[in-house]
């Protein structure tokens, strides 16, 4: 006679399926130095947020020309722009969250190469436009305080030319506020009339110079390739490259130029020379003022740094902030605040206590009621923080995510969600035994009546996570991410470990013979009706 077919292979089967998950998680964490065991602790680490670790926060608001809020993909647009623009300063974990209908809050954990409040606020939008007038900067010691001005003013309309004669260049506040391209541009006007790129303006470049500009050739969202470059070695430069559209549009205004520079070279008479210019425009700034020797069809744009030029670091950030896009919206920073390393530690410090200490309290309790079931559910508590903690890890690397004092707690909250889920198998265990049934009938009878408790208690937990984390801003995000995690984590230990090793144990002596301390003693539950030993 064939012996029955014992139900072990399956309590091993789902032991196997949860090593094979743990291994994946491992090998997909230690990456390619999976075979170098003398690089596996620099691979564990987790990227802390900017509460558990020094950095910057800067919130930023909207501003609309009608007051009105901005559109949510306007929003979205700029969202995006700023996230890839914290990103070049090289702190993993840099977010950038919405809050409300008109601000975002930029958060760069660490210390960061850029100053966040410029390199986020900043709008970076670039145009080129045909130069009408200009008036060089006269100095307070030149003898006449009469401007000279270059152009034609009759291509200027009256109330350009009103701002014109009104306004003077004075310093820049954001002359030295970090070395980047801004350090270029030492003078500007008041107003937002920059940008505009249909009408005129008037703007300022690095030395005092005063323009009047036409409407825009180009703007930012016509380029479709940047690049720093150092041609012939001299000095360090950004090329742009224009869409066909646009580099129609650009080769018509410098074949224009082209000719009334050639007229007046051949004349020689050159007093109009304004005219035969293209100005390069940063957030209303003249970057560099070009005159025009040729035509350029090839939609070819290069920005030269005006008289100064650019440095290597200069070309390179500029390039970069132009190559991620223009800021759809005017924000302006409404608060930054730095968090120093030593209230970052003091935070990470109180929140490894307030996990320890109530995974401490939780198995003291486990201990004390259930006795050698304790064991099982104190090990599947454990398994459930390595999974948890390979998870984050591997999160922090693949993903960018970042572990927050909110994160934390959800991690904390998740010790109870997870022990709710032993609870119930437990107990309706006990209750099949304090029935008169032996250990392993009551192992699988008590467990098809908790399996339906347990997912339906974890779906409703993994819900609330899921709206939490949609409806809820910043830092009570990350609470609601690890609780979500951590949610199917608990799925996963009690099927595929916490069942399978009670089916395991109602085999030994200890636990089927109904040991006093196994937490399984028919006499301590009160049962009806004596039951005989399934142990072998």
């Amino acid at each position: 006679m064939t012996p029955p077919r014992r139900s072990g292979s399956r309590p091993a089967r789902a032991l196997i399926a949860l090593a094979a998950v743990i291994v994946i998680l491992l090998v997909s964490v230690l990456g390619n130095q999976t075979l170098s065991p003398g690089k596996w602790q620099q691979q564990f680490k987790v990227a802390l947020g900017l509460d558990l670790s020094s950095g910057t926060q800067v919130v930023l608001q909207a501003q609309t020309h009608d007051g009105k809020p901005p559109a949510s993909g306007e929003m979205q647009q700029a969202i995006s722009v700023e996230q890839s623009r914290v990103d070049l300063t090289g702190s993993s974990g840099a977010q950038v969250q919405q809050q409300g209908s008109d601000m975002i809050d930029v958060t760069v954990p660490g210390t960061p190469a850029y100053s966040i409040v410029n390199l986020v606020s900043r709008a970076s939008q670039m145009s080129v436009r045909p130069v009408y007038l200009e008036a060089p900067d006269i100095p307070p010691s030149a003898p006449s305080r009469n401007p000279v001005s270059y152009g034609d003013a009759g291509l200027v309309s009256a109330a350009t030319m009103k701002l014109f004669d009104k306004e003077a260049c004075k310093p820049s506040r954001d002359a030295a506020v970090n070395p980047s391209w801004q350090q270029t541009v030492g003078y500007s006007l008041a107003g937002d009339q920059w940008d505009n790129l249909k009408g005129q303006i008037v703007s300022c470049d690095s030395s005092g110079t005063k323009y009047v500009l036409g409407p825009a050739a180009v703007a930012g969202g016509d380029i479709t390739s940047v690049s720093p470059a150092l041609p012939g070695g001299a000095q360090w430069v950004v090329d742009l490259s224009l869409g066909s559209g646009a580099a129609a549009k650009f080769a018509t205004l410098t074949t224009s130029q082209y000719g009334s520079y050639d007229a007046g070279a051949r004349s020689g008479d050159h007093d109009d020379q304004a005219l035969d210019s293209t100005a390069v425009v940063l957030d209303g700034n003249v970057a560099s003022v070009e005159a025009t020797a040729q035509p350029i069809t090839a939609g070819n744009v290069q920005i030269t740094g005006g008289g100064t030029g650019f440095t290597q670091a200069q070309a390179t950030d500029l390039a970069d902030t132009l190559r991620y896009g223009s800021l759809p919206l005017d924000f302006k920073p409404l608060h930054e605040n730095t968090i120093s390393a030593q209230l970052a530690h003091s935070s990470l410090d109180a929140g490894l206590i307030a996990g320890t200490l109530g995974l401490t309290l939780v198995a003291a309790y486990l201990f004390a009621y259930y006795r050698g079931l304790g064991l099982v559910a104190v090990s599947s508590l454990l398994l459930a923080g390595l999974l948890a903690y390979l998870s984050v890890v591997l999160l922090s690397k693949g993903h960018e995510f970042t572990l927050t004092l909110s994160a934390i707690a959800g991690l904390v909250v998740a010790i109870g969600v997870t022990a709710d889920s032993f609870i119930v198998f437990f107990e309706r265990l006990r209750d099949e035994v304090r029935g008169g049934k032996s250990l392993r009938p009551a192992v699988e009878s008590g467990w098809k009546r908790a399996r339906r408790t347990i997912l339906v208690s974890d779906t409703v937990s993994f819900l609330a996570a899921g709206l939490l984390y949609h409806f809820a801003v910043s830092d009570v995000q990350g609470f609601a991410y690890t609780l979500g995690l951590t949610t199917l984590i608990d799925v996963l230990v009690v099927f595929l470990f916490t069942r399978p090793m009670v089916t395991l144990l109602a085999g030994t002596r200890f636990f089927g013979g109904g040991h006093r301390w196994s937490g399984l003693d028919p006499a301590r539950l009160g049962a009806r009706a004596p039951w005989r030993s399934s142990a072998r």
